[in-house]
Order: C-alpha cells, then structure tokens, then sequence
C-alpha cells in the first residue's frame, strides 16, 4: 500500500497439470550484498537525490529515469514529470498514481454500470466453514518465508521480476494437484517493466461462457499485491513481509484451500497477484484497462493489503475495513460476512489522503470494491513498511499469522458467497 495510448502485453494462459519445480530462490546474504550496500548509503550520504545515486550504481534502470510519466499527486490536475521524480516523491513521502499509460481509463463506462445496493443473503455456512476448517498457518510461513528470501520485490529490478515468477511457479503447483473435476487457468500479465501480475481463475461449472455470447458472467476479483519498496532507495533490501506479503499469502492460503475443496463456482472467481503498486499502482491499472476495454463485467473486487501487523497500542487485533473510495454498500455486506465467518472484531475506518492501493483504479472504473487491512491506518499504523526492517520479527508490535489468518478466512467467504458452489 503507498501511504502518502497503447500498452503491449503477452498474455500466456495455461490450464495444465505441469510445472516448473519450485527452486529455492533466496538471495544469498554475502559479504558481497554487505558492501553494496554500505557503498549505497556512502553515496546516499554524499547525494541527497536518490536519481543521481542510481545513476552511478545501476546504470540499466539509470537509463529509464528521464522518461516522462504522467503523474496524480490527489488534490491538484495530474501533471508531467519523470521516472525520476518517482523516486523523489517516495522518499519525501508524496503519494501518487502513475496514469501515463492510462489517463483515458477512468472516463471509459464498464458494460455494467448499474450501481448494486444490496448484495445476496448469506447462504454457503456449510462449504466454507468446511474450507476454512482446512486452513493452514504453517503453508503461509512458509509462502511468506520465500517471498521475503528476495532481497527485494523492486517492480524494475531482476529481484522484483524472479520474486514475481516464484508467485506464479507456486500457483502452477497448487493447480497441478488439483482435483480433476476443478476448472482452472492461469495466467501471466506482463508489462512495459520485467515484474508480471498473476492471474488464476477457477472456471464456472457449466463452462467459461453461456450460450448466449450476449448475457455475460460476470467476475468475482480477490487480490492483493506482490511487489515491495524501499522508500529511502529502491535498491536496498525491502523484504516487505507486510506491505504486501501478508495480502499475498492471505489470498495464496485461501486460492489453495480452495482448489483443494474442489470449488466449483457458478460464475468465474479470479486471484489477482498485481505487479508494481509502489510504482503507481502499474500493474492493477493494466489488468483493470483491459477488462474496461474488453467490456468484461466484474461483479465485485475485493482488495487484501496489510493484514498482519499488530500495532503495539491494540489490544485487540481487528479486521478494518476502508469506508471511503470503495462501494459502500459491499463493504458493508463484507464486514456482515466477515462478522459470520470471522472470530476477529470488524471495524470500519477511513484511510487518509493520498492512502492508496490496488482497489482504486477498479474503483474509479466504476466497479464495486472493498479494501481490508490489519488496524487503523491513521491511528496505529505499521511503522516498518517500506523499509529494510518490514519483517515477521519487529521490535514493537507483533507480526501475528493468526490475525492474517482471519483475512483468509473471510476471503474463503467472499470468493463462495459471490462465486457460487455450484454441486
């Protein structure tokens, strides 16, 4: 989560019972990284610009700084800056979204504009709590283990890109035991940089499209966001273990438990791993510009973006849900199912301006979304994002699976209420 044209893609589409082995991709911690990056902060402390610090460490991404990029700083008209300032902004706290690729998408109408004011009664008790019932803490340790072995999940560095693979290596495997009368495909998103989002769907029961080729299904969305920050400089260690690998593994254990139950939806249900949201929410805007201009209809998105932290002024750990720039009347829905599949307390709050994550540019698409996080995000924030030491041990406060465990669960609600379990 930040707290302050024409696009090419290659989509490849997979609906397989094979897959590339799971190889140990940590990033060894040598003597070699130790004088990276005290050479990095030597230079840090001789240059205040991190633009100019770049430059003289990786001239590769050096290169693409002086591109221009149309940028949204909220609360003035968007203006032209540069890759550059990207960095800039970030540093100084200045929260942003890059539309340069998109500036046209928000005044596009979705096939299904029709604003829903009341969502369906819930009526799968059995199913899921039987899914949830199958949760494991330990499979998110480990997933959340590998994902923070990266030193870093940079959207434009080799670390960003093979962090992004291990995502999808690590669904393929999830699908290749699969029971067989589950539907699934997955998918790669690429982008103009080398981090990909990832997108896996299980398929409705009855085939991937009606007879009718005119009546749509529409797609029920759960997502979270797989790359990480430094603030102070991109290219040091940003492990990243709340912002956004908490969300990432909430949505992996329920996408897994899931498949495993043999879930078998009545209408499409997507997991969405996004690509760059610290670049300016890069890759949900791609994914979300190619459902608009496909006029795909989306029934709902549901957001998961720091769900593990516990601030050390709480007590009691709650699942917060954001009021505002979501839809109202599915955020409300959610935390009635939160309240029935959850043991946590619900709480609603408002995140602050300039407060973004990946729900926003569906939202301003027009499409209802809902956005979950770990606490309060004014009140008792997670002091560590975007640094070196966001990390499952901190010193105040507490890292707790179990309250992300919560997130899961109501995931598992979300995507069976919406979705359908077609017998």
């Amino acid at each position: 989560m930040q707290t302050f044209a024409v696009f090419f893609f290659f989509h490849l589409v997979f609906v397989s019972s094979f897959w590339e082995p799971l190889q140990n991709q940590q990033t060894p911690q040598d003597d070699s990284i130790e004088i990276k990056e005290a050479n990095i902060e030597r230079l840090l402390a001789a240059h205040d610009d991190p633009v100019q610090v770049i430059s003289l460490v990786d001239p590769a991404i050096a290169a693409i700084l002086d591109e221009p990029r149309l940028l949204d700083l909220f609360g003035a008209e968007p203006i032209w800056m540069r890759e550059g300032d990207k960095l800039r902004l970030r540093k100084h706290g200045v929260p942003f979204i890059d539309l340069t690729r998109h500036k046209d998408l928000f005044t596009l109408t979705p096939s299904s504009k029709d604003k829903v004011t009341e969502w369906p009664p819930l009526r799968h008790r059995e199913k899921i709590n039987t899914v949830i019932k199958s949760l494991q803490v330990q499979e998110m340790m480990y997933n959340l283990g590998n994902l923070t072995s990266f030193y870093n999940r940079y959207y434009l560095s080799e670390h960003g890109a093979r962090s992004s693979r291990w995502i999808y290596n690590k669904v393929l495997q999830i699908i290749a035991y699969a029971p067989p009368n589950v539907h699934l495909s997955l998918e790669t998103f690429t982008h103009e940089f080398p981090q990909i989002s990832v997108i896996a769907r299980f398929e409705p029961s009855r085939g991937r499209s009606r007879p009718n080729r005119a009546i749509k299904l529409p797609v029920v969305i759960l997502a979270s966001h797989l790359d990480s920050a430094n603030y102070d400089f991109p290219l040091l260690s940003a492990p990243g273990a709340d912002d956004g690998g908490s969300g990432t593994v909430c949505i992996l254990e329920a996408f897994r438990a899931l498949v495993q139950a043999g879930f078998s939806p009545e209408v499409p249900v997507e997991f969405h791993w996004y690509a760059a949201e610290e670049g300016g929410l890069l890759g949900s805007q791609d994914v979300a510009s190619e459902y608009v201009y496909q006029r795909k209809d989306v029934a709902a998105m549901f957001q998961f973006d720091l769900t593990a932290y516990v601030h050390k002024d709480v007590a009691t750990p709650t699942l917060t849900f954001i009021t505002n720039n979501v839809d109202t009347p599915l955020t409300t829905w959610t935390m009635k199912l939160a309240e029935e599949y959850s043991s946590s307390p619900v709480a609603g709050a408002e995140l602050f301006p300039g407060g973004i994550s990946d729900h926003l540019p569906w939202h301003r698409a027009g499409f209802p979304v809902v956005l979950a996080t770990e606490g309060d995000p004014v009140r008792t924030p997670n002091p560590y994002i975007h640094t070196a030491y966001d990390q499952t041990i901190v010193e105040e406060g507490e890292f707790s699976f179990a309250h992300a465990l919560e997130f899961v669960k109501v995931a598992v609600g979300f995507a069976v209420e919406l979705g359908g379990w077609d017998e």
